[in-house]
């Protein structure tokens, strides 16, 4: 059984594994070092989805309880579990919090792979951005 919940500091690891290995974030490994999950999990919004001790899933972001916003920041899920609800609860599981925390508003960047999940969830697109990135030596 799938199972949504706040991340731990012990998972910190697998978290970082899965992200560096999800195509459709665009990341290199030195884009989240585990200093920043570390970071994202004292101060922000961290959820993993888990079956059989596994972490399947994950989704974090960032947030300013004095101007009532947050940032979804990032969001992934293994491929065999994806197409299955899984995406669906995180974001959903993040909404939550978000809600709690009294904040107005979720901001966040999709893949082209995600646009239906967030359009499902009625997320409103923002202008249109194209992403750049350039490795400093």
């Amino acid at each position: 059984m799938i199972k949504i919940r706040k991340a731990k500091k012990t998972e910190i690891k697998e978290i970082k594994k899965l992200i560096d290995s999800f195509e459709e974030m665009d990341v290199i490994e030195e884009t989240f070092p585990e200093k920043y999950y570390q970071r994202i999990l004292k101060k922000g919004i961290l959820f993993v989805a888990v079956n059989d001790n596994r972490v399947i899933g994950v989704c974090f972001g960032t947030y300013n309880s004095k101007e009532r916003w947050s940032d979804l920041l990032g969001i992934a899920v293994r491929k065999e579990f994806r197409k299955k609800g899984v995406g669906t609860e995180l974001i959903k599981e993040f909404e939550r919090d978000v809600r709690k925390k009294k904040l107005r508003t979720i901001d966040l960047y999709a893949d082209k792979s995600q646009i239906d999940l967030f359009n499902k969830l009625k997320y409103v697109k923002g202008r249109t951005y194209a992403a750049f990135r350039k490795k400093i030596k």
